[in-house]
């Protein structure tokens, strides 16, 4: 009898122990519950820096107001951040990386055609399991039929390009040269102006291509200025974007130059005066992050003012209100998902999605190839350097 009230006593004594130390790990389980990981693989660095640091900056100003503000469903969000240098094997190695490492619910702020176009071709999206949110470029080629784990933001390269060619044909701008990158996103785009050019009375008179990454342009300039067109339609990086305005002008041709959305005003800075600049219109895929017009642009430039130090003023760029958008719609799937998010529920949401950010509605419900907005406007740079629309 003594044996066995020993042998209980020791088997409770255990029991304790191994209560104790359950209740020591429960805080720790509980804390980990409460964070949900969003994902951030871009170029904080290399030919796209402006670009990725700016979604990246955008994002991080959304999810940085939502967790002072309590989170979403009571839970924090941890934007987890990696640099790919713009390099496909990078991107594809950091995001298997982040995916097993940080097991996100979400990516956000993809970049970059040549590498969607390899992970489309290697099903690596499928393999994830993942959704990713705000997909650049807007090339049909990525879109069409793409991927249902893909989720587009912003307007596609169509969409903008429909838009500046109408805007073209209105003017009476209807002789054009089109400099493209010897890109998926570049090669789709000129592919389309050859089919909607002839219904809007425009003519292509010159096709120049532009190798990946190139930046000394000259010879390229030279051959929009031999075409006799009227305005040149650039479908470039933002690096090449910026050196063909620098080239055009370098070389005294003053015709109009009109881009797709992904050169922006920095990069062109970067590489033209301001007074070469001037004049050169971008075709944008949201409201003016500048201005006051838009509950977007207000919410926006609220959040952004949170991540600068008291008394400093910054412009805002095109690029960071992308992220900051791109950002939102993940969160505003992560809210619907519940308080125990999955990638498999925050697609499940995203797909269930129709929401107005204030000036800019993004629905997913009827979309096709998961393309949730359409906004498109043309802004130009004015005498200052600033983009106006």
């Amino acid at each position: 009898m003594p044996r066995r009230i020993t042998r209980r006593r020791r088997t409770m004594k255990q029991a304790k122990v191994w209560a104790a130390a359950l209740a020591l790990c429960l805080p720790l389980q509980h804390a980990w519950a409460q964070e949900i990981v969003v994902a951030n693989v871009g170029p904080l660095s290399g030919p796209l820096a402006n670009n990725g640091k700016g979604n990246y900056e955008g994002a991080k100003a959304y999810f940085d107001q939502i967790n002072e503000q309590g989170g979403i469903n009571g839970q924090k969000i941890r934007l987890v951040s990696e640099d790919d240098k713009y390099k496909t094997e990078e991107t594809i190695r950091l995001v298997q990386e982040v995916a097993k490492r940080d097991k996100p619910v979400a990516f956000v702020n993809l970049l970059g055609s040549a590498t969607v176009s390899v992970m489309l071709k290697e099903k690596t999206f499928d393999k994830l399991g993942i959704p990713f949110v705000g997909i650049t470029p807007g090339s049909e080629s990525l879109r069409d039929p793409g991927s249902p784990w893909l989720f587009h933001v912003q307007a596609g390269d169509h969409a903008q390009l429909h838009r500046v060619l109408t805007h073209l044909s209105t003017v009476g701008l209807n002789k054009i040269a089109v400099v493209y990158q010897d890109l998926p996103f570049g090669k789709s785009g000129l592919k389309y102006i050859e089919q909607v050019a002839p219904p809007l009375k425009i003519e292509v008179l010159g096709r120049v291509a532009v190798p990946s990454a190139a930046e000394e342009l000259k010879a390229a300039a030279q051959q929009l200025k031999a075409s006799g067109a009227s305005v040149y339609l650039m479908i470039l990086t933002p690096g090449s974007g910026g050196a063909m305005v620098r080239d055009i002008r370098a070389g005294g041709d003053s015709v109009p130059i009109y881009s797709l959305s992904y050169v922006s005003t920095t990069a062109i800075m970067e590489k033209a005066s301001v007074k070469d600049a001037a004049g050169v219109a971008l075709a944008q895929v949201t409201p003016n992050p500048e201005s006051s017009t838009t509950r977007l642009s207000r919410d926006f430039r609220a959040a952004m003012d949170r991540l600068s130090a008291p008394g400093e003023v910054q412009t805002r760029s095109s690029m960071q209100i992308i992220g900051y958008v791109n950002a939102r719609v993940a969160g505003e799937a992560i809210r619907r998902a519940g308080p125990n998010p999955t990638p498999e529920k925050v697609t499940s949401a995203l797909r269930g999605l129709k929401v107005d950010l204030g000036g800019y509605p993004v629905d997913f419900t009827m979309a096709k190839n998961n393309v949730g907005a359409s906004f498109v406007d043309i802004g130009f740079i004015d005498k200052n350097g600033r983009l106006r629309y």
